[in-house]
């Protein structure tokens, strides 16, 4: 069984060659430990909301590919039993430039006005967030801005106002940082990094009650 870390080789499964023959790496290499580690990040998210409602775990199979291999994949936490895309996640990501941890408002969820309605009243608490985060408004390009760059209120604005805008928040860790070396690490990372953005989460999950 692999370790439950990332390594060197986790991020060469993006040279490989071939849809069949990429996929088969993701599965092997990437998707248990997309799993180990989500589970860890459901439980925790169950035990922070003190909810004993179960958190689904998503990973990503790449089913509507027929010719190009994915540049990147992908494990959401979140959403029901039938799909996440709905509803503001947690995601972890790897691709060659790194592992990202992130929570998601992407692909047009339900409450995507109501959401960034909310978060316009708490820009405050979106700048107290680590300097070491980062903020992307596309998921489907690898570029992110730090987020003391950032300018919350037409970020968010947009995300309001334009169907197709998103949302990404979190740690994106470089394939050499040391967190990512060892099982300890990762997941130390990982959870402290959801227990930051929970009240973000929380805030946009409010939107759904």
């Amino acid at each position: 069984m692999a370790e439950n870390h990332f390594s060197k080789e986790d991020f060469t499964v993006f040279d490989i060659q071939g849809l069949d023959e990429r996929m088969a790496g993701i599965r092997e290499r990437i998707q248990p430990k997309f799993r180990h580690f989500a589970a860890a990040g459901a439980r925790l998210i169950v035990s922070e909301e003190h909810d004993e409602s179960v958190v689904p775990v998503h990973v990503a199979k790449h089913l509507r590919r027929t010719k190009y291999a994915p540049e990147n994949t992908w494990c959401a936490i979140g959403g029901d039993t039938r799909g996440y895309k709905k509803y503001p996640h947690f995601q972890i990501g790897i691709a060659k430039e790194g592992v990202s941890f992130y929570l998601c408002l992407i692909d047009q969820p339900v409450k995507e006005k109501e959401m960034a309605a909310a978060l316009l009243e708490r820009i405050p608490e979106l700048e107290q967030l680590p300097r070491d985060y980062v903020v992307s408004v596309d998921h489907t390009v690898p570029t992110v801005q730090p987020i003391e760059a950032v300018d919350w209120p037409p970020i968010l604005v947009r995300l309001r106002d334009v169907k197709k805008a998103e949302l990404l928040i979190g740690r994106k860790l470089a394939p050499a940082d040391p967190r990512l070396a060892t099982e300890v690490g990762t997941l130390a990372v990982m959870e402290e990094t959801l227990r930051e953005l929970l009240p973000i989460y929380r805030a946009c999950m409010e939107q759904y009650r």
